[in-house]
């Protein structure tokens, strides 16, 4: 994600904090379903990594399952509302450049939050996903069904702010997933609301690359843990 769309849409978020927490308080349905699967998948307790944690709704539910779960998000605004609500870590983080040791986590969950970053840089964001989750581990991915990208107005939360939207092709985000090294194991698109929403459960099968190949991506991990705040 460039900077300026990056710092754009982080200070949309810490706009409606306060009013996005309100609204979303209540994981529907049909996410419960998907996160009750997600568990099962699970080698032991966790740890879990929620990738855009946002307002710690999904975190506060995994929490209360009995997984030991982080929270990475770059909006200040969305993590002091997390912390009302979850008791693990907290940390301002880039998903391009997760701050995290190779297969540190047992599980990822990206919730509605890989859909803000500009479609080319998407396969990154998945790499580095797989880089930190354990081999053999799962990882849930929701998406918006459509076509395009770009900025759109939303009222939703308070003052009308605008955030940076893509959408995709279920065919696109399985080959996304499986360029990155996971497994589709389920998708589905759930269509409860106006809103339709592509559901991957997939597990982490390809191994990671060779630690030479990986040191060149090292100088851009630590710039992004000197950026991270503990919340």
């Amino acid at each position: 994600m460039s900077d300026d769309i990056a710092e754009r849409l982080t200070a949309a978020y810490d706009a409606v904090a306060e009013g996005y927490a309100c609204v979303n308080q209540t994981m529907p349905d049909d996410l419960i379903e998907a996160a009750s699967e997600f568990k099962t998948l699970i080698d032991g307790r966790g740890p879990v990594l929620d990738v855009g944690c946002g307002a710690g709704r999904d975190m506060a539910w995994l929490e209360r399952e009995g997984f030991i779960v982080v929270g990475a998000d770059l909006s200040y605004g969305m993590l002091t509302q997390a912390r009302r609500y979850v008791r693990g870590p907290l940390t301002r983080m880039d998903m391009r450049r997760l701050a995290f040791a190779d297969a540190s986590f047992a599980g990822v969950w990206c919730c509605a939050s890989l859909l803000h970053l500009p479609r080319d840089e998407a396969p990154g964001a998945l790499a580095e996903m797989r880089r930190v989750l354990a081999f053999g581990g799962p990882l849930y991915l929701a998406l918006q069904e459509g076509d395009g990208e770009g900025w759109e107005s939303v009222t939703r939360y308070g003052p009308a702010v605008e955030r940076y939207f893509v959408r995709y092709r279920m065919t696109e985000v399985e080959a996304l997933l499986t360029g990155a090294g996971f497994r589709p194991l389920r998708a589905w698109i759930g269509r409860a609301s106006d809103v339709h929403w592509i559901n991957v459960l997939a597990l982490a099968v390809e191994p990671l690359t060779t630690p030479s190949e990986r040191t060149t991506d090292e100088d851009t991990r630590r710039a992004g843990a000197s950026r991270s705040r503990k919340f």
